[in-house]
């Protein structure tokens, strides 16, 4: 689709008399509270250091963020219907070939891609029926 002429420019505000950078109320936290950080972090570590739990557990999931999701490499055959594939999925995922985060994804786009076919065959079902509709149409007239 075509930009119409009034659209701005990417990277080019069209309010030039809007908020300038850093006046954001997260950057003007951030700058007001730059000169405790040092300080904020000494005292965070000595009470995790002895032993405050809420401390500790501050600075871990800062140190050591959760680990995201990992994919596996799946090497399932794209052959067969789509119950044959899916069983063939939940078999990897049972002997371990596969992990349950894996196989659900695995599963959802095996999902979408029968109902993407089925919306195509029918379709073409619906063309067909209305070539015969014509056809038949054209030989009651």
């Amino acid at each position: 689709m075509a930009r119409s002429k009034s659209t701005f420019k990417p990277g080019v505000s069209g309010n030039k008399a809007g908020r300038p950078p850093g006046k954001t109320g997260r950057a003007q936290f951030r700058a007001a509270m730059a000169p405790y950080i040092p300080g904020i972090l000494e005292k965070l570590g000595k009470a995790a250091d002895a032993g405050d739990l809420q401390a500790i557990r501050i600075v871990s999931d800062k140190l050591f963020p959760n680990l995201r999701p990992t994919s596996d490499d799946v090497n399932i055959k794209a052959v067969g219907s789509p119950a044959e594939r899916a069983e063939a999925i939940v078999n990897a995922m049972v002997s371990g070939r596969m992990s349950p985060e894996t196989a659900k994804t695995a599963i959802e786009v095996l999902t979408a891609q029968s109902a993407l076919t089925s919306v195509k065959e029918n379709n073409r079902l619906l063309q067909e029926l209305e070539s015969w509709k014509a056809i038949f149409e054209k030989q009651r007239s």
